[in-house]
């Protein structure tokens, strides 16, 4: 069964819920005696804090899309490489035997920039090969022992790059849903304290009241929440 999707389940920009964990850890401090009373302790407060921690460590969404676009620009840059000593040996390929020959199409596909980054990957295996066969007819052209090694050097770059932009792309995948999750955990431990705050000092400390208030409208809450204040 394919997983859910996990959603933020707050909406609250990320550096303003960061900030508000440490106004609460602060606000509970200074409370602490009301909140003891409410079983507050110090494996809570460890619980808090490590919560706000973990979103602290997480790298941002711009961070991991950076990521992401680096080692895509270094798999494009490799498939670019790749792509232009191919069709150096297809030109010579074709000098020699002609477009349509039999001997040219053993070098395969020559529409190699319509083809996907795995297909351009086994052409250039096949041409490879296929280059050292006909490397006595292709001297003349300039096909060198050498050019060939080179080619089969950017195969296995771009190979590689593929590999590593498909793991970055899962890498970030997981890591963006991991940073939601711990995202959403510190929110349900903000809004269970600021719940208990505002119970705590319910007509009988509105400034105090007001403090843990997590949202600036006038219910406290998100503009479409149902009224019961967190």
């Amino acid at each position: 069964m394919k997983k859910e999707q996990v959603v933020r389940t707050f909406r609250l920009a990320d550096s303003v819920l960061k900030q508000k964990a440490d106004e609460m850890i602060a606000l509970i401090d200074r409370d602490i005696t009301e909140f003891t009373d409410r079983g507050y302790n110090a494996d809570k407060k460890t619980e808090l804090t490590t919560a706000r921690t973990a979103v602290d460590n997480f790298p941002s969404d711009e961070q991991l899309e950076s990521i992401k676009m680096d080692l895509t620009e270094q798999k494009d840059a490799a498939r670019k490489a790749l792509e232009k000593s191919m069709r150096s040996i297809f030109k010579m390929a074709e000098n020699v035997f002609g477009l349509y020959s039999a001997k040219y199409k053993e070098f395969g596909n020559a529409a190699i920039s319509q083809l996907s980054d795995a297909e351009v990957v086994r052409i250039a295996k096949m041409m490879s090969v296929t280059a050292e066969k006909y490397l006595p007819q292709l001297a003349d052209e300039g096909l060198t022992s050498d050019k060939i090694n080179t080619l089969i050097t950017q195969r296995e770059v771009l190979d590689v790059a593929i590999d590593a932009q498909a793991q970055g792309v899962s890498d970030r995948d997981v890591a963006a849903e991991a940073r939601v999750e711990a995202l959403n955990k510190l929110y349900q431990l903000l809004t269970k304290y600021a719940g208990t705050g505002q119970d705590i000092f319910y007509e009988t400390n509105e400034a105090k009241y007001n403090d843990y208030i997590i949202y600036d409208t006038p219910s406290g809450l998100p503009e479409d929440a149902p009224a019961n204040p967190v």
